[in-house]
């Protein structure tokens, strides 16, 4: 059994100015860089270390997960762990999305369609799984959408919504079945 644990970024420039990011990337603000360190706080309180680790290419997921490990592990940056391209949508303001007036989320034209987002998150585990066969625990650095869209494919009723930034979800695989166990949000109160 393997447990592995997805770690949305910290918030970013975009983030705090609530703008649609995907494939754009946006630096850590300072507090992105303090939820970082709650995170690697809250894992070496509860002495978890990791074998392995992984991320999208993007910045902002590559600066966390660097942060979360101290800089002290080696890590494969993973383009299928890239976030939702979101199209001609992406640094615009989150309120022009098309589902805050009432559109369905299933298709927007130039946007990358959910199945396929699943889908590649889905090739990701694979291709992980199978590097990470000695491993037991396993640490993955990500983005909001794709990891939450993921999780909520495995979380056995628990109506898993959505990660925060540095949210944690604990995740355990055996013999090819993941399961959602908990989430936990080491920085929930930083300002």
């Amino acid at each position: 059994m393997k447990t592995i644990y997805l770690v949305r970024h910290g918030q970013t420039f975009f983030n705090l100015h609530q703008k649609v990011q995907g494939r754009v990337d946006s630096p850590l603000t300072e507090l992105g860089i303090r939820q970082a360190q709650k995170a690697r706080e809250w894992f070496q309180k509860n002495n978890i270390e990791f074998d392995m680790a992984f991320c999208s290419t993007q910045e902002r997921a590559s600066d966390t997960l660097e942060i979360v490990t101290d800089n002290k592990l080696a890590y494969k940056r993973m383009k299928d762990l890239r976030e939702k391209s979101y199209g001609m949508y992406e640094g615009q303001d989150q309120y022009t999305l098309p589902w805050h007036y009432g559109e369905s989320r299933d298709f927007v034209a130039s946007m990358e369609p959910d199945h396929e987002v699943v889908a590649r998150m889905e090739k990701a585990m694979v291709k992980i799984l199978k590097e990470a066969i000695h491993a037991q625990t396993i640490l993955i650095v990500g983005h909001g959408d794709i990891l939450a869209q993921y999780i909520r494919r495995h979380d056995s009723g628990r109506n898993f919504s959505s990660l925060a930034n540095c949210e944690i979800a604990k995740l355990s695989e055996n013999d090819g079945k993941v399961e959602l166990v908990d989430t936990v949000w080491p920085a929930r109160n930083l300002e």
